[in-house]
């Protein structure tokens, strides 16, 4: 049985380290299957799931990753994953974006993400940016569970606004347009693609 490994990796931003990371999979004889890659303040970020041969153990993975990656000073955590084949979890609702504008303070996020998890929304990303000075832009692209109270969701969420001096919108992906969004948090990284 092919193990499979969920491995996430953050180091220098230079040039070559994507080729190193790549290598160094095929080196090992791997195969990625998902990944998501982001530059977040001069740090790169990838996070992938790939299968292996056999006899490439969590130990050895790590280790050939953390050697290549050596230059980049490069941190390797790697994660054994379900060895069944990999199949990406249906969607059980309709996907949903949220978008949230305004004054960042402690605790906005945590209160959004409590709000969506007494309502079983799951996030299935999320992209957040400075917007200005003490200001931020943030995008959530939510599973909503069918039988919800999307309206209850909706008060909620404008009385949470109203309070804090945020602008905080939920569209379904139809109405969604990333295009609105400020300049920095890019529209091609969080447009409604199916394949996400």
């Amino acid at each position: 049985m092919q193990p499979s490994f969920l491995i996430t990796l953050t180091s220098e931003n230079r040039p070559g380290v994507l080729t190193a990371v790549t290598t160094a999979l095929a080196e090992l004889g791997g195969n990625m299957e998902y990944s998501a890659q982001a530059v977040i303040r001069d740090l790169f970020s990838m996070t992938l799931a790939a299968r292996f041969p056999a006899h490439r153990t969590q130990d050895v993975v790590q280790a050939h990753l953390q050697d290549v990656g050596r230059p980049y000073a490069m941190d390797v955590q790697v994660r054994c994953m379900d060895s069944s084949p990999m199949e990406r979890r249906q969607r059980q609702g309709q996907r949903y974006f949220l978008t949230v504008h305004g004054q960042d303070a402690p605790g906005v996020l945590r209160a959004i993400c409590a709000m969506l998890a007494q309502e079983f929304v799951e996030i299935e990303r999320m992209y957040a940016v400075p917007d200005g000075p003490g200001c931020f832009s943030m995008v959530m692209i939510l599973d909503l569970p069918v039988a919800m109270d999307l309206l209850g969701l909706n008060s909620d969420l404008e009385l949470f606004s109203a309070l804090n001096g945020l602008s905080i919108s939920l569209q379904d992906e139809k109405e969604y347009d990333a295009t609105e969004l400020p300049r920095n948090l890019l529209p091609e990284q969080i447009s409604p693609s199916r394949s996400l």
